[in-house]
């Protein structure tokens, strides 16, 4: 991993995604509180002992639950996640998600051959953001943005978007995050038309993510991919470092 250890990596990953130990200079989305990192109000790192789990897993809820969302997100990473909290969240009512795992290479990628016919452009008007949309639910049934224009709002305002386009369809996509302050950005959102895949309409998308990444001074790219897309970013040189699992819980609103 460029002359870095596995260990170190991981550590440093921990250090600028999920818990700044020294509480300063937080993302505007976080708050630490001595037993948890909250990043748009879902867990992501927890120290805390086991006798403690049903009282803190309760008050976690009932934050969440006060601030009016409609589903809380509590993600268990395999290299720290405290002995027996899985068990204690199902029992409190989460619901165990899909294991993905932690996938990381560094932002020093070389140049990619075009796939014939495809363009990569970056959302930036109404009528991509409409194209992106309208490919989640192709892919997924659903989309995380309720509606375009919610999703050209966030891609304008510091996530963007990319789009793959072949001839005129939209193929692929996928948004770029960097929490403020880390040398790691963050793949999200990645998709596939499924009547386009394993035709290698993906894998640009991503390059012009660590691209970008790389523009921003990002030393790291991260994704947490599921067995899905997996192999397409092991191909790009993306290595495993952990395992996560989110456990979710939704409120009858």
């Amino acid at each position: 991993m460029h002359g870095i250890e596995q260990h170190q990596l991981l550590h440093a990953f921990d250090l600028n995604q999920r818990r700044r130990p020294d509480g300063h200079a937080l993302p505007s989305t976080w708050v630490q509180t001595p037993f948890v990192t909250r990043d748009h109000g879902h867990v992501i790192w927890q120290s805390f002992y086991k006798s403690a789990y049903p009282t803190l897993i309760a008050a976690e809820l009932e934050i969440a639950r006060a601030s009016g969302a409609f589903d809380f997100e509590w993600k268990l990473y395999e290299h720290d996640a405290p002995g027996g909290l899985a068990l204690a969240l199902q029992a409190a009512g989460f619901v165990q998600q899909p294991t993905e795992t932690l996938l990381v290479r560094s932002t020093d990628l070389s140049s990619m051959a075009p796939v014939p016919g495809l363009e990569i452009v970056r959302v930036e008007d109404l009528a991509l953001a409409t194209l992106c949309h309208d490919l989640g639910f192709q892919a997924f049934g659903y989309h995380r943005d309720k509606s375009p224009q919610a999703l050209l709002e966030r891609a304008l305002a510091g996530e963007p978007f990319w789009l793959g386009l072949y001839e005129g369809q939209a193929v692929s996509m996928g948004r770029l995050i960097q929490t403020a302050g880390s040398m790691f950005a963050g793949l999200y959102g990645g998709a596939s038309h499924p009547d386009y895949r394993h035709r290698g309409f993906y894998r640009p998308v991503v390059y012009a993510r660590i691209k970008a990444a790389a523009d921003l001074g990002c030393q790291w790219v991260f994704s947490e991919a599921l067995p899905t897309s997996e192999p397409i970013l092991r191909a790009l040189g993306f290595q495993a470092l952990s395992k996560v699992t989110g456990y979710l819980y939704r409120f009858d609103n």
